[in-house]
């Protein structure tokens, strides 16, 4: 007797042969990978060499066929510019697949398209604004997460730690702040829980990335992509940010804060009293852009580990900088973004890591919603499109060796910074980019430069270097290490 999955299996194989050569696509495409018969590219891989052999075997511009779905590549800083920046409005869209549905509800900054997705993305940008020119600004948020974070730290007495959960606690406290109006103690409850239920979402992501193109597959017996485990984390995630809208709406006449919450709720209460339409700005929509906040922030905390990776392996930079934070702003008094322009060499630094990290290798897949013309190729409506950030980063016509780590090929020969515009493609390019990147090198500057200032960072005595060899789980991570911060006298 055949079981059902096996039934299942060859149903998608006949759908996919069925896609792929029965359907005649005669528009000029770009070059074409080969892939495998009935399936195509599902051999793609959301890793830098896969790309950028590609890249260098097609072009700035190829295509993929996965169970049918066309994808068009698009590779190199300028390439990629004129097709998310000069065509931002046409390549603004995301797939109705999922994940964007099962989990975004095709809502919020990350989830939502058109209309939704423009209203919603102007709100946050509005918020942020508010916030920051707020006597608890931005900074003032970020700086009290990092007066905390070396408390933690000097808790550890110099000795070797896995410093990966408190950049995790740290970095979501501070979304917490910004949701919530409110920071945790490292040790809440609460916090611990963000924390840990964000951190195993994570780890299940890359699982589920086949369940784009062959959404049935969820319903196999077993749980075996973990889409009820994923649901059961998000909606946990949504009751937390419940309970505090709750406290919210019980306080929105006198708030406590400046926060989403109180601004979505604020959002909400201005639309009904001018009839206008609540389209994305319902109920439910502020516990989707609740989880969106934790989510889509997760590339900080990586950043921020390999930073610490890098100046274990490059003890010189470290004091290159600490030599450059004792002459322009001295050693006891606080680092604050006002000193930015004093200390090139470490945004220099934040820029290198920044780039050689490579932590997001691709963002969340975008579409066409007409037919495009660029360099001789038609990318067409409704095909998906992956912008290969990659390509930017370890571009070697833009970053000579772009395997080195080399602070100071972001610096001219006064030493002051320049070239570093081309990193930001880090963050992606155009109407899409990430919406909190001002927030997220604020937060990379003020705990680096601090933690630099204040603590030695060493690799443990006798023990061979950790590696500098990344993984991928969504996003491109350090393999875990240990380092030894020890504070300075």
């Amino acid at each position: 007797m055949i079981s059902v999955p096996t039934v299942l299996i060859v149903v998608a194989i006949v759908a996919g042969f069925a896609a792929m050569f029965w359907t005649r696509d005669n528009r000029n495409l770009p070059p074409r990978e080969p892939g495998l018969p009935f399936v195509g590219n599902v051999e793609m891989k959301p890793e830098s060499p896969y790309f950028l052999e590609l890249q260098k075997k097609h072009g700035d511009l190829f295509t993929l066929k996965i169970f049918g779905q066309t994808i068009i590549v698009v590779c190199g800083y300028d390439t990629i510019k004129e097709v998310m920046v000069k065509n931002g409005e046409i390549t603004s869209g995301h797939p109705v697949a999922f994940g964007f549905t099962e989990y975004f509800e095709l809502s919020g900054i990350a989830g939502g398209s058109g209309s939704i997705w423009r209203n919603q993305r102007k709100f946050g940008h509005d918020t942020l604004q508010a916030i920051d020119s707020g006597s608890d600004n931005l900074e003032s948020r970020v700086s009290g997460e990092v007066a905390d974070f070396l408390q933690e730290v000097e808790k550890m007495e110099g000795k070797p730690f896995d410093v990966s959960r408190l950049i995790k606690t740290s970095h979501y406290n501070i979304m917490s702040s910004l949701l919530f109006g409110e920071r945790f103690a490292h040790s809440d409850a609460n916090l611990t829980q963000l924390v840990d239920l964000v951190d195993e979402g994570m780890a299940i992501f890359p699982e589920q990335g086949i369940l784009g193109f062959v959404e049935w597959l969820k319903y196999l017996p077993g749980d075996r992509f973990k889409v009820r485990r994923r649901r059961f984390l998000v909606d946990e995630i949504f009751k937390i940010v419940q309970k505090s809208v709750d406290e919210h709406k019980e306080t929105l006449e006198n708030p406590k804060s400046q926060d989403f919450i109180y601004s979505f709720l604020n959002e909400q209460k201005r639309r009904k009293l001018n009839n206008e339409d609540m389209t994305g700005f319902g109920d439910r929509d502020l516990l989707v852009m609740g989880y969106v906040l934790y989510f889509t922030s997760t590339p900080s905390v990586h950043e921020l580990y390999w930073y610490i990776l890098f100046l274990i392996h490059n003890p010189d930079v470290v004091v290159h900088m600490r030599k450059e934070i004792q002459e322009n702003v001295g050693m006891n008094k606080s680092v604050t973004m006002a000193d930015q322009a004093k200390l090139p060499y470490c945004r220099a630094v934040m820029y290198e890591v920044l780039r050689v990290s490579d932590t997001v290798v691709i963002p969340p897949t975008h579409t066409f919603s007409e037919d495009i013309e660029v360099k001789g190729f038609t990318l067409p409506k409704d095909a998906w499109l992956i912008p290969a950030l990659c390509t930017v980063n370890l571009d070697p016509a833009i970053f000579p060796e772009p395997e080195k780590f080399k602070p100071e090929r972001f610096l001219n020969e006064n030493g002051e910074l320049a070239g570093y515009e081309k990193v930001y493609a880090s963050f992606s390019l155009g109407p899409r980019d990430c919406l909190a990147k001002n927030l997220g090198k604020m937060e990379m500057f003020l705990f680096l430069t601090t933690l630099v200032q204040n603590y030695d960072i060493e690799n443990e005595a006798g023990k061979p270097l950790p590696s500098l060899d990344g993984m991928s789980r969504g996003f491109r991570t350090a393999i875990p290490y240990e380092v030894c911060l020890k504070k300075r006298n």
